[in-house]
Formats: C-alpha cells, structure tokens, sequence
C-alpha cells in the first residue's frame, strides 16, 4: 500500500512539474523576427520620399529615425521624447531596404523594425507616463461635414478654389498633420467617432487657388493661422483642450550614423 502511494505521489509531482513547466513556457514572449538581410544607411540624395511594403521587402528611403520608430514601436510622433534630430523633418534622413526570409505582413514587418534599429543605431528606449497638456479633437455642434469615402486609394489634390481635396482620408491622416503644426504644439487626441475614411475639402492653411503639394507641405510645417476656427468652419471639428495621462516612448541613446553590416 505504501509503495503505491508513493507511486501515486511521485506522479502527482511530476504532472504538477509539467503544468508548471508549459505554463512558464507559455508565458515567455515569443521571440522577436528578424529581417534576412537589411541595408541602413544615411540619405545622402535630394528629392523625395520613398514608403514602400512588398510581400517580404521593406524599401523605406528619405525617412527620419523618428517615423521608423513610430513603425517599429506603435507610438505616435508626438509620444517620442528625444533629441531634436531624431524626429526633425528637415535633417537626419536615412534609407532602409530590408527583406525578410518568408513574406510577412505589413504589419510583421514594421515590428521587425524595433531589433533592426536597436542593432545598427544602438537604439536605447524606455516607456513612461505622464500628465500632459493635449487638444482633443470632437465634432462640433451639427456634426463633422465629411461624407464616407468610396474605399479607393488614399489621396490629397489641389482644390482649384483653394486649398486640397481630401479623399478616403483617415482622422489619423488629419491627426498626423495637426501634429506638425506649429500653432497646435501638443498631442492632439482623436475623440471624434469618425473610425472610416472619408471625402471632404479644407484650406486649413489659407493657400491660394492652384497651390501645389510642396506648398501645401511647407504651409503646414509653418501654419500660423486661426487652426482652430478653420477646423470648426470648414470641417464641423473642433479641439478642445485638456490634460491626459500619455505613454512615451523615451529615447535613451541613437546613434546618428548607423551600421550597415
């Protein structure tokens, strides 16, 4: 009787160990995917930017380290806390193509961006929240003057009244040039409701009639007009400003010059 017992015992420690076992197994995070191969190397051309995700390549040229981290961490430009260069549209640009070694999402593929920054940058972060003075962005009374958009392409025209033509525009797009604008110079949150992509047609910036898109470009990087009464005028939104707990994303240390190994 004693002996089965202490039969019995020992394989109820054993199934005990092995639960225990799968459980720590299991509460590992997975390990990160890395790309197959990756060139990064400072911008040394004029010209424009290139942002393109194939099914297991990521060519990115002209880019600041700041949106690759925005990619490669899931935070916003304004939750990046660094120095100037690393977020600062007109300098410190680089060119990355990387392929991964099976075809990956889009999605797969910018978080294989966090191990390659941290490799050839040595790029040091850390999380933390604070209290900030932030703008929310709600409809306005008789709600936003939008209409949905057809589920084409993304696109933004000349006006020729003034201004740009919106189309299939997402609120994040209007939340990422808000963030920009020097009149606005804090985080603005989208409380709107608008989840879709939608039509509509602003002159924000007061352009003249026929302006073309590096005017449009510049204007917003040196906006200082009434943003405010614009937005509720000619988009039926509006900011209303606040206080909000923000997770950031501190930079701890970025190398300006990347390894290319």
């Amino acid at each position: 009787m004693a002996n089965r017992n202490g039969l019995s015992s020992s394989k109820t420690r054993m199934r005990t160990a092995t639960v225990v076992l799968a459980a720590l197994l299991l509460a590992q995070p997975a390990p990160r995917q890395h790309f197959d191969v990756a060139s990064v190397k400072p911008n040394t051309r004029s010209g424009g930017t290139t942002r393109r995700i194939e099914q297991q390549t990521l060519t990115y040229l002209n880019i600041t380290l700041g949106e690759f981290i925005q990619m490669a961490y899931g935070v916003k430009r304004y939750q990046i806390e660094g120095e100037d260069w690393i977020t600062a549209p007109a300098a410190n640009r680089y060119d990355i193509v990387a392929k991964a070694s099976a075809p990956a999402t889009e999605a797969e593929l910018q978080a294989m961006l966090a191990p390659l920054l941290e490799d050839r940058f040595h790029l040091k972060t850390h999380r933390e929240t604070r209290v900030l003075p932030v703008y929310v962005l709600v409809q306005a009374k008789g709600g936003a003057k939008v209409t949905p958009g057809d589920g084409g392409d993304l696109n933004v025209s000349p006006d020729p009244s003034g201004g740009f033509r919106f189309r299939n525009y997402p609120m994040s797009g209007l939340l990422a040039m808000m963030a920009v604008m020097p009149t606005i110079g804090r985080p603005v949150l989208d409380r709107t409701g608008l989840t879709g992509r939608y039509n509509f047609s602003a002159n924000l910036q007061d352009l003249r009639a026929g302006a073309s898109t590096d005017e449009f470009k510049g204007a917003v990087r040196q906006n200082d007009t009434p943003i405010f009464a614009r937005l509720e005028e000619q988009l039926g939104l509006k900011l209303n400003s606040g206080r909000e707990p923000i997770e950031l994303l501190i930079v701890d240390h970025a190398d300006r010059v990347p390894t290319d190994d």
